[in-house]
């Protein structure tokens, strides 16, 4: 059994032009692996800790390399057991969620080539061995977010991402088409009704004075450009509604409209009549779960209610959600919780229980495509990796369409 021979570190930038962490972990065998790790600009309360990128680096090259240059560990649930125990914290605020998963992801790349396997087989084979079932017959499903708001974007919108969702059953190819055809199209117009057609921090359009549904219309009319809406083509949101949630009021000052509960769901459901709407994350707050029930009760059957801040990739949280029925979709995002195994541990959870499993990325992400590889092994229903453009996001789909082509 190999050992872990070095562990190197650096300050790198994100999409954003903030500083993250680059590592490189190298075993006594000679391979190697490496991870850079992105951060969300739109957290949940519960996310695990992300350090500053200096501090990470140091106990990366000082407290870290120390601790385990010289062990060897047989799977990287072990090392990330091994890292848990040393932070000894519930949201790993000592050494940072962060710097741990950036541990975990270069030893799970490692330790893949000192078996000669790929990133994505190496994780599926961790997958089966904790009684993941994957089918891999239909392709991942990838939701394009082409028009950004709230934390994401320097306009008006307080929904955070606008998304164009292709049918089913296209290939990862056909997707990607369609996702690249639309998001053409809509720039198109934008630029021909007079709109600035500058990004958003994950790649769609983030254009001034748009309201909700203004936004869906824009979209609906482009995608009837070249599909039948509905059919070939639907679309989702992510609402990210923790982010205008004001005692007790969901605030849209865009709309002039400061809602209850009982209304803003109220304005969800007549969103979803006027538009083919078949995907909401976050349509709550965190903390208003009593909504987040009755919003499964009343159009669970109908669209896919996805759970970001309501479970953070947290397999403990995500247990009470699911016995209190809260949603039917979930978010994974590996930073959230900081380890490789803890979110084996969770999407083994949300399958268990029926869930659609949605891999994502972050809004401040890096040209590092293991959420891609990610999402294949575990054979993910959807993936979100923004729009189809700029090298952070196209680096997650073009490792999809590698992957699917091999």
């Amino acid at each position: 059994m190999p050992t872990i021979s070095s562990i190197k570190a650096l300050k790198v930038l994100n999409s954003r032009g903030d500083w993250t962490i680059k590592t490189t972990l190298e075993l006594s065998d000679g391979s190697t692996g490496w991870a850079i790790v992105p951060e969300g600009a739109s957290k949940g309360e519960l996310e695990a800790i992300c350090l500053p990128a200096d501090q990470s680096v140091d106990l990366l090259q000082g407290k870290l390399s120390k601790a385990l240059v010289g062990k060897s560990f047989v799977t990287v649930s072990e090392l990330d057991k091994f890292l848990i125990d040393i932070d000894g914290t519930e949201n790993k605020h000592v050494l940072g969620g962060n710097t741990i998963l950036a541990l975990s992801v270069a030893f799970t790349r490692a330790h893949a080539r000192s078996q000669k396997l790929d990133d994505w087989e190496y994780l599926a084979n961790l997958a089966k061995s904790i009684g993941i079932s994957v089918d891999r017959k239909s392709a991942i499903t990838p939701l394009f977010n082409i028009l950004n708001g709230g934390k994401h974007a320097q306009n008006d919108l307080s929904f955070q991402e606008f998304m164009l969702i292709p049918a089913r059953n296209y290939t990862m190819e056909e997707c990607v088409e369609v996702g690249v055809k639309v998001y053409k199209s809509l720039r198109n117009r934008l630029q021909r009704d007079g709109f600035s057609t500058g990004v958003g921090d994950e790649g769609g359009f983030a254009p001034l004075n748009f309201t909700v549904k203004k936004a869906l219309t824009y979209i609906t009319e482009c995608a009837s450009e070249h599909y039948k809406v509905g059919e070939d083509v639907f679309l989702g949101m992510d609402v990210a509604a923790g982010s205008f949630y004001r005692d007790g009021y969901y605030v849209l000052p865009e709309e002039h409209l400061k809602l209850t509960s009982e209304q803003f769901e109220r304005y969800l459901l007549d969103l979803m009549r006027q538009f083919k709407l078949i995907y909401l994350e976050d349509p709550f707050h965190e903390q208003d779960v009593n909504w987040w029930r009755k919003a499964v009760d009343d159009f669970g059957s109908r669209v896919m209610l996805s759970a970001d801040d309501l479970v953070v990739t947290n397999p403990q949280i995500l247990t009470g959600a699911i016995k209190q029925k809260l949603a039917n979709t979930v978010i994974v995002k590996p930073n959230q919780i900081g380890t490789v195994s803890e979110t084996l541990d969770f999407v083994n959870l949300a399958r268990r229980a029926g869930w659609n499993v949605v891999g994502s990325h972050r809004s401040g992400d890096t040209e590092d495509p293991f959420i891609a590889d990610l999402a294949f092994a575990l054979g993910a229903d959807f993936v979100k990796f923004g729009a189809p453009s700029r090298g952070e996001r196209t680096s997650k789909f073009n490792r999809l369409l590698e992957l699917y082509s091999s």
